[in-house]
Protein backbone atom coordinates (compact mmCIF):
# COMPACT_ATOMS: atom_id res chain seq x y z
CA UNK A 1 0.00 0.00 0.00
CA UNK A 2 2.80 2.33 0.89
CA UNK A 3 4.44 1.73 -2.47
CA UNK A 4 1.21 2.42 -4.36
CA UNK A 5 0.66 5.66 -2.43
CA UNK A 6 4.20 6.82 -3.20
CA UNK A 7 3.72 5.98 -6.83
CA UNK A 8 0.43 7.83 -6.94
CA UNK A 9 1.99 10.87 -5.27
CA UNK A 10 4.89 10.80 -7.73
CA UNK A 11 2.63 10.71 -10.79
CA UNK A 12 0.43 13.44 -9.32
CA UNK A 13 3.47 15.71 -8.91
CA UNK A 14 4.61 14.95 -12.45
CA UNK A 15 1.15 15.73 -13.80
CA UNK A 16 1.10 18.99 -11.84
CA UNK A 17 4.51 19.98 -13.18
CA UNK A 18 3.42 19.15 -16.72
CA UNK A 19 0.28 21.22 -16.32
CA UNK A 20 2.30 24.15 -14.97
CA UNK A 21 4.72 23.80 -17.88
CA UNK A 22 1.84 23.78 -20.37
CA UNK A 23 0.29 26.81 -18.70
CA UNK A 24 3.67 28.60 -18.70
CA UNK A 25 4.20 27.85 -22.39
CA UNK A 26 0.65 28.96 -23.16
CA UNK A 27 1.17 32.20 -21.20
CA UNK A 28 4.50 32.82 -22.94
CA UNK A 29 2.93 32.17 -26.35
CA UNK A 30 0.07 34.54 -25.47
CA UNK A 31 2.55 37.23 -24.45
CA UNK A 32 4.43 36.78 -27.70
CA UNK A 33 1.21 37.01 -29.70
CA UNK A 34 0.12 40.13 -27.80
CA UNK A 35 3.58 41.66 -28.29
CA UNK A 36 3.42 40.87 -32.01
CA UNK A 37 -0.04 42.42 -32.22
CA UNK A 38 1.16 45.52 -30.39
CA UNK A 39 4.19 45.82 -32.66
CA UNK A 40 1.98 45.31 -35.69
CA UNK A 41 -0.43 47.98 -34.45
CA UNK A 42 2.51 50.30 -33.80
CA UNK A 43 3.92 49.61 -37.26
CA UNK A 44 0.52 50.30 -38.81
CA UNK A 45 0.18 53.52 -36.80
CA UNK A 46 3.68 54.62 -37.77
CA UNK A 47 3.04 53.81 -41.42
CA UNK A 48 -0.28 55.67 -41.30
CA UNK A 49 1.35 58.68 -39.61
CA UNK A 50 4.22 58.65 -42.10
CA UNK A 51 1.78 58.46 -45.01
CA UNK A 52 -0.32 61.27 -43.54
CA UNK A 53 2.80 63.39 -43.01
CA UNK A 54 3.94 62.73 -46.58
CA UNK A 55 0.50 63.74 -47.85
CA UNK A 56 0.53 66.86 -45.64
CA UNK A 57 3.93 67.83 -47.05
CA UNK A 58 2.64 67.36 -50.59
CA UNK A 59 -0.36 69.57 -49.77
CA UNK A 60 1.95 72.22 -48.28
CA UNK A 61 4.11 72.26 -51.41
CA UNK A 62 0.98 72.53 -53.56
CA UNK A 63 -0.14 75.50 -51.45
CA UNK A 64 3.32 77.00 -51.94
CA UNK A 65 2.81 76.73 -55.72
CA UNK A 66 -0.52 78.55 -55.37
CA UNK A 67 1.21 81.37 -53.49
CA UNK A 68 3.96 81.58 -56.11
CA UNK A 69 1.37 81.73 -58.89
CA UNK A 70 -0.41 84.55 -57.05
CA UNK A 71 2.83 86.52 -56.72
CA UNK A 72 3.52 86.07 -60.44
CA UNK A 73 0.03 87.31 -61.32
CA UNK A 74 0.51 90.30 -59.01
CA UNK A 75 3.80 91.24 -60.69
CA UNK A 76 2.39 90.71 -64.19
CA UNK A 77 -0.48 93.05 -63.41
CA UNK A 78 1.88 95.65 -61.90
CA UNK A 79 4.05 95.70 -65.01
CA UNK A 80 1.10 95.73 -67.40
CA UNK A 81 -0.42 98.71 -65.56
CA UNK A 82 2.99 100.32 -64.95
CA UNK A 83 2.19 100.38 -61.22
CA UNK A 84 5.38 98.87 -59.87
CA UNK A 85 4.75 98.86 -56.15
CA UNK A 86 3.79 96.43 -53.41
CA UNK A 87 1.75 97.62 -50.47
CA UNK A 88 0.15 96.27 -47.33
CA UNK A 89 -3.24 96.83 -49.02
CA UNK A 90 -2.72 94.29 -51.80
CA UNK A 91 -4.65 91.07 -52.16
CA UNK A 92 -1.62 88.85 -51.49
CA UNK A 93 -1.47 90.25 -47.95
CA UNK A 94 -4.74 88.60 -46.97
CA UNK A 95 -4.64 85.06 -45.57
CA UNK A 96 -6.06 82.43 -47.92
CA UNK A 97 -7.95 79.46 -46.41
CA UNK A 98 -8.19 76.32 -48.56
CA UNK A 99 -10.11 73.10 -47.97
CA UNK A 100 -9.01 70.24 -50.21
CA UNK A 101 -9.10 66.43 -49.98
CA UNK A 102 -10.13 66.47 -46.34
CA UNK A 103 -7.38 68.92 -45.42
CA UNK A 104 -7.64 72.44 -44.05
CA UNK A 105 -4.87 74.71 -45.30
CA UNK A 106 -4.07 78.33 -44.48
CA UNK A 107 -1.69 80.29 -46.71
CA UNK A 108 -0.25 83.56 -45.45
CA UNK A 109 2.18 85.72 -47.46
CA UNK A 110 4.42 88.20 -45.73
CA UNK A 111 6.62 90.86 -47.30
CA UNK A 112 9.96 90.36 -45.52
CA UNK A 113 11.49 93.30 -47.36
CA UNK A 114 9.59 95.54 -44.97
CA UNK A 115 11.55 94.15 -42.02
CA UNK A 116 14.92 95.16 -40.58
CA UNK A 117 17.68 93.44 -42.55
CA UNK A 118 20.17 91.98 -40.08
CA UNK A 119 22.80 91.73 -42.80
CA UNK A 120 22.89 95.53 -43.04
CA UNK A 121 25.27 95.34 -40.07
CA UNK A 122 27.92 93.82 -42.34
CA UNK A 123 31.40 95.28 -41.75
CA UNK A 124 30.13 96.95 -38.57
CA UNK A 125 28.17 99.64 -40.42
CA UNK A 126 27.77 102.26 -37.69
CA UNK A 127 24.42 103.66 -38.86
CA UNK A 128 22.95 100.17 -39.25
CA UNK A 129 24.26 99.15 -35.84
CA UNK A 130 22.64 102.19 -34.22
CA UNK A 131 19.35 101.53 -36.06
CA UNK A 132 19.34 97.96 -34.86
CA UNK A 133 20.02 99.09 -31.32
CA UNK A 134 17.16 101.61 -31.50
CA UNK A 135 14.82 98.89 -32.76
CA UNK A 136 15.80 96.63 -29.85
CA UNK A 137 15.23 99.49 -27.40
CA UNK A 138 11.83 100.28 -28.94
CA UNK A 139 10.87 96.63 -28.41
CA UNK A 140 11.98 96.84 -24.74
CA UNK A 141 14.89 94.44 -25.16
CA UNK A 142 17.21 95.46 -22.33
CA UNK A 143 20.67 94.37 -23.53
CA UNK A 144 20.26 96.12 -26.89
CA UNK A 145 23.78 97.54 -26.97
CA UNK A 146 25.42 94.18 -26.31
CA UNK A 147 23.28 92.41 -28.94
CA UNK A 148 23.91 94.97 -31.70
CA UNK A 149 27.66 95.10 -30.92
CA UNK A 150 27.97 91.31 -30.89
CA UNK A 151 26.08 90.90 -34.17
CA UNK A 152 28.17 93.62 -35.86
CA UNK A 153 31.35 91.91 -34.66
CA UNK A 154 30.03 88.55 -35.84
CA UNK A 155 29.61 89.91 -39.36
CA UNK A 156 33.18 91.15 -39.58
CA UNK A 157 35.35 89.22 -42.08
CA UNK A 158 37.76 88.31 -39.27
CA UNK A 159 35.04 87.23 -36.83
CA UNK A 160 36.13 84.32 -34.64
CA UNK A 161 35.52 81.63 -33.53
CA UNK A 162 32.09 81.64 -35.23
CA UNK A 163 32.64 83.40 -38.52
CA UNK A 164 29.62 84.09 -40.68
CA UNK A 165 31.30 86.53 -43.06
CA UNK A 166 34.62 84.72 -42.85
CA UNK A 167 33.28 82.11 -45.25
CA UNK A 168 31.80 84.81 -47.48
CA UNK A 169 28.30 84.11 -46.19
CA UNK A 170 25.95 86.54 -44.47
CA UNK A 171 23.17 85.49 -42.15
CA UNK A 172 20.74 83.21 -43.95
CA UNK A 173 18.03 83.08 -41.29
CA UNK A 174 17.08 85.31 -38.32
CA UNK A 175 17.31 82.27 -36.00
CA UNK A 176 21.10 82.62 -36.19
CA UNK A 177 20.66 85.43 -33.67
CA UNK A 178 20.26 82.69 -31.06
CA UNK A 179 23.97 81.90 -31.45
CA UNK A 180 24.79 85.29 -29.90
CA UNK A 181 25.82 85.04 -26.25
CA UNK A 182 23.79 88.14 -25.40
CA UNK A 183 20.55 87.00 -27.08
CA UNK A 184 17.96 85.44 -24.77
CA UNK A 185 15.22 83.23 -26.17
CA UNK A 186 12.44 85.49 -24.86
CA UNK A 187 14.08 88.51 -26.51
CA UNK A 188 14.46 86.65 -29.79
CA UNK A 189 10.76 85.76 -29.74
CA UNK A 190 9.95 89.46 -29.30
CA UNK A 191 12.33 90.53 -32.07
CA UNK A 192 11.61 87.74 -34.58
CA UNK A 193 8.56 89.31 -36.32
CA UNK A 194 10.55 92.49 -37.10
CA UNK A 195 13.77 91.14 -38.63
CA UNK A 196 14.95 89.27 -41.70
CA UNK A 197 18.21 88.15 -43.29
CA UNK A 198 18.45 89.27 -46.93
CA UNK A 199 21.22 90.45 -49.29
CA UNK A 200 22.57 93.85 -48.25
CA UNK A 201 21.57 95.42 -51.58
CA UNK A 202 17.86 94.99 -50.83
CA UNK A 203 16.01 98.17 -49.87
CA UNK A 204 13.38 98.52 -47.13
CA UNK A 205 9.88 98.58 -48.63
CA UNK A 206 8.31 101.55 -46.90
CA UNK A 207 4.83 100.35 -47.92
CA UNK A 208 5.07 97.24 -45.77
CA UNK A 209 7.49 98.32 -43.01
CA UNK A 210 6.24 98.32 -39.41
CA UNK A 211 6.46 101.70 -37.69
CA UNK A 212 9.02 100.29 -35.22
CA UNK A 213 11.42 99.44 -38.04
CA UNK A 214 11.00 102.77 -39.83
CA UNK A 215 11.35 104.77 -36.60
CA UNK A 216 14.74 103.14 -36.00
CA UNK A 217 16.16 104.89 -39.07
CA UNK A 218 16.81 108.21 -37.38
CA UNK A 219 16.72 109.11 -33.66
CA UNK A 220 15.03 112.36 -34.66
CA UNK A 221 12.13 110.52 -36.32
CA UNK A 222 9.40 110.12 -33.71
CA UNK A 223 7.28 107.01 -33.47
CA UNK A 224 4.16 109.07 -34.17
CA UNK A 225 5.66 110.51 -37.37
CA UNK A 226 6.91 107.08 -38.44
CA UNK A 227 3.46 105.61 -37.81
CA UNK A 228 1.77 108.37 -39.81
CA UNK A 229 4.02 107.70 -42.82
CA UNK A 230 3.68 103.90 -42.87
CA UNK A 231 -0.08 104.20 -42.31
CA UNK A 232 -0.38 105.74 -45.78
CA UNK A 233 -0.31 102.20 -47.16
CA UNK A 234 -2.60 100.68 -44.50
CA UNK A 235 -6.18 100.65 -45.76
CA UNK A 236 -7.39 97.96 -43.37
CA UNK A 237 -8.63 95.96 -46.37
CA UNK A 238 -7.01 94.44 -49.44
CA UNK A 239 -7.69 94.61 -53.12
CA UNK A 240 -7.33 96.39 -56.45
CA UNK A 241 -9.69 99.22 -55.49
CA UNK A 242 -7.70 100.25 -52.42
CA UNK A 243 -4.09 99.48 -53.42
CA UNK A 244 -3.66 102.60 -55.57
CA UNK A 245 -5.11 104.91 -52.94
CA UNK A 246 -3.02 103.51 -50.10
CA UNK A 247 0.57 103.53 -51.26
CA UNK A 248 3.77 105.54 -51.46
CA UNK A 249 4.49 105.18 -55.17
CA UNK A 250 8.17 106.13 -55.20
CA UNK A 251 11.09 106.85 -52.90
CA UNK A 252 10.96 110.46 -54.14
CA UNK A 253 7.38 110.62 -52.84
CA UNK A 254 8.62 109.29 -49.48
CA UNK A 255 11.21 112.08 -49.36
CA UNK A 256 8.42 114.63 -49.82
CA UNK A 257 6.61 113.63 -46.63
CA UNK A 258 6.42 116.71 -44.42
CA UNK A 259 7.85 115.03 -41.32
CA UNK A 260 10.81 113.71 -43.33
CA UNK A 261 11.81 116.79 -45.30
CA UNK A 262 13.59 118.54 -42.46
CA UNK A 263 15.36 115.34 -41.37
CA UNK A 264 16.65 114.58 -44.85
CA UNK A 265 17.94 118.13 -45.36
CA UNK A 266 19.48 118.22 -41.88
CA UNK A 267 21.36 114.92 -42.02
CA UNK A 268 21.95 114.60 -45.75
CA UNK A 269 22.86 111.16 -47.01
CA UNK A 270 24.47 110.01 -43.76
CA UNK A 271 21.22 108.61 -42.37
CA UNK A 272 18.87 109.08 -45.32
CA UNK A 273 19.94 107.44 -48.55
CA UNK A 274 17.36 106.74 -51.25
CA UNK A 275 19.14 103.51 -52.17
CA UNK A 276 18.22 102.12 -48.73
CA UNK A 277 14.50 102.24 -49.55
CA UNK A 278 12.10 100.68 -52.02
CA UNK A 279 8.38 100.69 -52.85
CA UNK A 280 8.29 97.16 -54.26
CA UNK A 281 9.44 93.78 -53.08
CA UNK A 282 11.53 90.86 -54.28
CA UNK A 283 11.43 88.69 -51.14
CA UNK A 284 8.33 87.18 -49.56
CA UNK A 285 7.83 84.62 -46.81
CA UNK A 286 5.02 82.16 -47.53
CA UNK A 287 3.66 80.68 -44.28
CA UNK A 288 1.60 77.52 -44.74
CA UNK A 289 -0.42 75.64 -42.15
CA UNK A 290 -1.83 72.18 -43.01
CA UNK A 291 -4.30 70.20 -40.87
CA UNK A 292 -4.73 66.72 -42.33
CA UNK A 293 -5.68 63.34 -40.80
CA UNK A 294 -4.72 64.47 -37.26
CA UNK A 295 -1.41 65.81 -38.59
CA UNK A 296 -0.50 69.49 -38.22
CA UNK A 297 2.30 70.66 -40.47
CA UNK A 298 3.87 74.13 -40.64
CA UNK A 299 6.01 75.38 -43.50
CA UNK A 300 7.79 78.66 -44.14
CA UNK A 301 9.17 79.18 -47.64
CA UNK A 302 11.32 82.19 -48.47
CA UNK A 303 10.44 83.21 -52.03
CA UNK A 304 12.42 85.46 -54.37
CA UNK A 305 10.49 87.15 -57.19
CA UNK A 306 12.36 89.18 -59.79
CA UNK A 307 11.30 91.56 -62.54
CA UNK A 308 11.45 88.80 -65.18
CA UNK A 309 8.68 86.89 -63.37
CA UNK A 310 11.12 84.32 -62.03
CA UNK A 311 9.92 82.97 -58.71
CA UNK A 312 12.28 80.72 -56.79
CA UNK A 313 12.46 79.18 -53.32
CA UNK A 314 15.46 80.30 -51.25
CA UNK A 315 14.73 77.90 -48.38
CA UNK A 316 11.97 75.83 -46.80
CA UNK A 317 11.64 75.55 -43.03
CA UNK A 318 9.39 72.80 -41.62
CA UNK A 319 10.29 73.59 -38.00
CA UNK A 320 7.82 76.44 -37.59
CA UNK A 321 5.28 76.56 -34.75
CA UNK A 322 1.80 78.02 -34.44
CA UNK A 323 3.25 81.19 -32.88
CA UNK A 324 5.34 81.72 -36.03
CA UNK A 325 2.21 81.45 -38.12
CA UNK A 326 0.52 84.10 -35.98
CA UNK A 327 3.45 86.54 -36.01
CA UNK A 328 2.33 88.58 -39.00
CA UNK A 329 2.38 92.26 -38.02
CA UNK A 330 0.39 93.84 -40.84
CA UNK A 331 -2.81 92.12 -41.93
CA UNK A 332 -5.74 92.81 -44.22
CA UNK A 333 -9.41 92.11 -43.60
CA UNK A 334 -12.70 92.66 -45.40
CA UNK A 335 -11.19 92.31 -48.89
CA UNK A 336 -12.23 94.74 -51.57
CA UNK A 337 -12.03 93.28 -55.09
Amino acid sequence: MHSNNSEHTYYSKQSGLALISVLFIFALASMLVINMQQRQSLDIAQTTATLALTQAQALALSAEDIAKAGLILDMTRDHDKKEIWDTASEQWNQDLPIEEAGAKILVSIRDVQGLFNLNSLENSDLEAKQRFQRLLTELSIENSSAISSELAARLEPSASPYSIKGAGILLTHPSELLTLDSMLLKDYETLKPFVTALPTSVGLNINTAPAEVFASWDPALSMSDATAIVNISRAGSCGIKVRNDNVIKSVDELWEQASLKSLVSATGSKLWNKADFSVNTQYFAVLIQVHFNEQILMLESLIRRDKDNFVGVIYRDFSKTMSDMNSKIITCSSPTI
